[in-house]
């Protein structure tokens, strides 16, 4: 073989390795980017401020990794020191599971009451890798460029792959890992990932050290749980679904769904008629103020209480329910008793505003429950969506709608935002208080309708106790849960698809991130299902990354040997 045929092979063998590390690189930053949001959004919501910040951070050091990898590359470029940098970057993707919730307490406590409280978490989790990741396309095409001619053959080559990967890294992590793979273990699968592209040119201790890892973390996956919301009661199931992540918790006689770790539904396995969540008996104000009503809509359906104590307690009627997500259906059907074959119940899987913008029926009363308090469904919140509620209303139906905050104080204007776009549609509207004070962060219930109904607090009363369903009484009884304040909309906006500002009205930062129904709970602070596993996974894992420091900074940061 001459010379010129071995330069050429080397190149060539060169550029696949740096072909391989590129695209990985470009999957993992976009992976790790989408399953980030998995750690924020249950703290955080699902808002602007949350997504704004994962983006932007992630932009900002892959552009920093740009700047500084290219004057890196600049000195003495080694394959194997990129690798390097790949090799840690993939050991701190494998630690994210074991700081990552101490990380967010900490912003929490330091840093409450602002939208910055994301951005700054986000930065912490993000910041470091997204920029060492950065180092590799400028890298990359400093190795694989051997003549000036070729220059912009290579670094169009080499982009083309880190986008190809990005793209690929995508998809995967939305259409597979999520729907099919806890959180840990697709972190762990991106970490992993990185370090094994970079074994292409590392010697045998990283490959001692890489094996290490993952005998440390193979074992014991299901035992480590980066959930940063905690729940009382035993987890008796778990799912990353497409929208959310799923909890089912056992707690004495009660089984309660959560998603995104807020409390969505909750059944007394003993006494079923049972609603333990108070605000669920406000939906029977509907068939108060009709109480015609046959055809009722529910619009959310989590454990699917609402509609089952309907069908029990109102014999005449039939029930729709529409729930977005398809695991929340198979969920409610295995732990909340929902019946798949009810002819008197029909579930629709579908988007609430899609279905009902396409499906030609008309309801007696609508019950809204599609609203949480870290994640505002602003396309269920506009004067458009309302006015399609109302074209699937009867002359004489009622909507019934669940929204969180409170009606006066600082915390009011997204509510008040609301009952000012609703008015619009529906002239007439009450608004009633689960918790009596107006000031309180609180479920607040609005009944609308374009029916002249005119009720006072006291025949709600008398029409309560008359009901086959008693859970109003105790409730009307009282004057401070049947609100007859005027609401003040001078000051926050009318709700558009065109202009909709909802994370703006409602700062979850700054309240509590959902009502508190058991009283008498207090909220501990987060185990994990065997702590001891999880001390000795994080300290076996902090030795391992001490070696592998000392190794990079001696044998591979610091060698001038050529690649």
């Amino acid at each position: 073989m001459t010379t010129v045929q071995s330069i050429s092979k080397f190149y060539q063998d060169r550029m696949w390795k740096l072909r391989i590390i590129t695209f990985t690189a470009g999957a993992v930053v976009m992976g790790l980017e989408i399953i980030t949001s998995r750690i924020l959004t249950p703290v955080f919501g699902s808002t602007i401020y949350t997504w704004g910040s994962l983006i932007g951070v992630v932009l900002s050091g892959l552009s920093l990794g740009y700047f500084l990898g290219g004057k890196v590359a600049d000195d003495h470029p080694k394959l194997e020191k990129i690798c390097g940098i790949i090799f840690s970057v993939g050991l701190f993707i494998v630690g994210i599971p074991f700081f990552a919730s101490p990380v967010v307490d900490f912003i929490i406590t330091v840093l409450p009451g602002t939208q910055y409280t994301p951005l700054v978490a986000t930065f912490l989790l993000l910041m470091l890798p997204s920029v060492l990741l950065g180092f590799v396309s400028p890298y990359a095409i400093k190795l694989g460029t051997n003549t000036l001619q070729r220059v912009g053959n290579i670094s169009g080559n080499l982009y083309a792959i880190a986008t190809i990967g990005s793209i690929f890294g995508t998809f995967l992590t939305v259409f597979v890992l999520i729907p099919n793979i806890a959180v840990n273990q697709i972190i762990f699968g991106l970490g992993i990932a990185l370090i094994a592209s970079s074994l292409i040119s590392l010697k045998t201790t990283p490959k001692i050290i890489a094996v290490a890892v993952v005998l440390l973390l193979i074992v014991p996956w299901s035992s480590l749980s980066v959930n940063t919301i905690s729940h009382n009661g035993k987890l008796i199931y778990e799912k990353e679904t497409p929208f959310s992540h799923l909890d089912i918790i056992e707690y004495g006689n009660n089984i309660s769904m959560y998603l995104d770790g807020n409390r969505h539904s909750s059944i007394n396995v003993k006494d079923p008629l049972d609603l333990v969540i108070d605000y669920t008996e406000y939906f029977h104000l509907g068939m108060l103020f009709n109480t015609a009503a046959t055809d009722v809509l529910f619009v959310g359906g989590g454990g699917f209480t609402g509609p089952k104590n309907f069908l029990e307690l109102y014999p005449d009627t039939k029930i729709d329910a529409i729930e977005i997500d398809s695991d929340v259906i198979n969920a409610a059907k295995t732990f909340f008793g929902l019946e798949e074959n009810n002819p008197r119940l029909q579930v629709f899987n579908d988007d609430a505003r899609k279905h009902l913008s396409t499906f030609d029926k008309k309801y007696d009363v609508i019950v809204l429950d599609a609203y949480a308090s870290n994640y505002v469904p602003y396309h269920l919140m506009t004067q458009e969506f309302f006015q399609t509620v109302e074209k699937r209303l009867e002359s004489d139906g009622v909507v019934v709608s669940n929204v969180i905050g409170s009606i006066e104080g600082h915390n009011s204007q997204l509510v008040r935002a609301i009952y000012k776009t609703m008015k619009e549609t529906f002239p007439v509207s009450y608004i009633f208080l689960t918790e009596g004070n107006p000031t309180n962060v609180q479920n607040i219930m609005m009944v609308s309708s374009n029916q002249p109904y005119e009720f006072d607090r006291l025949t709600l009363l008398e029409m309560a106790k008359n009901s086959p369903a008693d859970y109003l009484v105790d409730e009307l009884s009282k004057q401070e849960y049947f609100y007859q304040g005027i609401v003040d909309t001078s000051d926050v906006p009318f709700l558009t698809d065109q202009y909709n500002p909802s994370e703006v009205l409602f700062n979850p930062f700054t309240s509590k991130t959902f009502v508190q129904e058991f009283q008498d709970e207090e909220i501990e602070k987060k185990e994990h299902r065997n702590d001891s596993i999880n001390l000795g996974l994080g300290l076996g894992l902090t030795v391992i990354v001490g070696i592998w420091l000392l190794y990079f900074k001696k044998k591979v940061w610091n060698s001038e040997l050529s690649s």
